[in-house]
């Protein structure tokens, strides 16, 4: 089998576990992440069921196999949030907002509840890739788009779409031969201006992919839009800043109107038993030695329609477009 080792960083606290949330690295939601980003990629059904497995009534299990390794060497930590003289978290933190659900506690059977854990930043962890025999070249450049779409415009876990989870691929290699910066013609590390890199590498994901968009889900290429927010030595400014702007904004909106962020909203009884992905995704890049950028990609229809809802039809798409002026970007990335 063909094999590469990626190096992993943990950017910003990473929420992953089982049922019970007990904190893991699974691979079955790494997988499914990379499939996502495949499919609104514009990747065929047939190689997605060929790359990625499929449970249909011709189910195979795909082609790449994923193994984490050193997991059990990850610092883990409780998590809380900042709490005022009066025991009251503190309005005043952006980052308290957007993570909001992130300090529940969780009752296993009869015991007590547990504290939610997270993988701390900085800490490193590798994956192993491997492929079928029967995985051609083509196949294995698809994967690897997929890999840095998930890798450097999305994150993992609990609260990913509003930065939390976000992991950095600081080496690929390849038996003996670091391939990081030209891995079938994609560079993973952020690299000179970042409007050019991202630019760069999605032209080569184009050209890899061959799109065949699909009906009724986004698609990356006429759906996306990316800013840049801010640069910061420090993510958990950016974080809570962007955390901030985003709770001063969705508060100066209607109720019918904040749909559009994702749902439930669960002091609303109509949506609270709904759920949508939030359009809306926040996104931290390491992108030099303590140095940190904040993107902020937005999905809309544009030429290339999908549906929010099917239980719902009026979406006040514009308000993606009014927060990302709202919060002031220093310049649009893409397209």
């Amino acid at each position: 089998m063909k094999s590469w080792i990626v190096e992993c960083k943990v950017i910003t606290p990473l929420f992953m576990g089982g049922a019970y949330q007990q904190t893991e690295l699974r691979t079955q939601s790494i997988n499914g992440l990379l499939r996502w980003w495949f499919r609104i990629a514009g990747g065929s059904l047939e190689d997605e069921k060929r790359i990625f497995g499929w449970a249909g009534e011709t189910s195979n299990q795909g082609l790449v196999r994923i193994f984490i390794k050193d997991f059990d060497r990850l610092q883990k930590e409780k998590f809380s949030k900042e709490f005022d003289d009066k025991g009251r978290v503190r309005q005043d933190k952006g980052i308290n907002y957007i993570g909001f659900s992130l300090d529940q506690r969780f009752k296993i059977d009869q015991r007590d509840k547990i504290q939610r854990e997270y993988i701390k930043e900085n800490k490193i962890f590798e994956i192993k890739i491997s492929f079928h025999p029967k995985a051609t070249d083509d196949d294995i450049k698809k994967f690897f788009c997929a890999l840095w779409l998930a890798f450097n415009l999305g994150n993992f876990g609990s609260r990913a779409r509003r930065g939390f989870g976000s992991i950095k691929i600081e080496k690929i290699q390849k038996g003996e031969q670091d391939i990081t910066n030209n891995c079938f013609e994609l560079n993973f590390v952020p690299s000179g201006n970042l409007r050019d890199w991202i630019s760069q590498n999605l032209r080569t994901i184009k050209d890899i992919i061959k799109p065949k968009p699909r009906k009724d889900i986004p698609y990356l290429f006429e759906n996306f839009e990316i800013y840049t927010f801010k640069s910061d030595n420090s993510w958990q400014d950016l974080l809570n800043g962007a955390g901030e702007k985003y709770k001063n904004f969705r508060q100066n909106e209607r109720l019918d109107n904040r749909i559009v962020f994702g749902l439930p909203i669960i002091t609303v009884g109509k949506y609270k038993g709904l759920r949508r992905a939030s359009p809306l995704i926040f996104k931290i890049l390491e992108t030099g030695r303590n140095n940190y950028t904040l993107l902020i990609v937005i999905i809309k229809p544009n030429t290339h329609k999908f549906i929010f809802h099917p239980g719902i039809k009026n979406v006040k798409w514009d308000l993606l477009t009014n927060f990302a002026n709202f919060v002031k970007p220093i310049g649009r990335i893409y397209p």
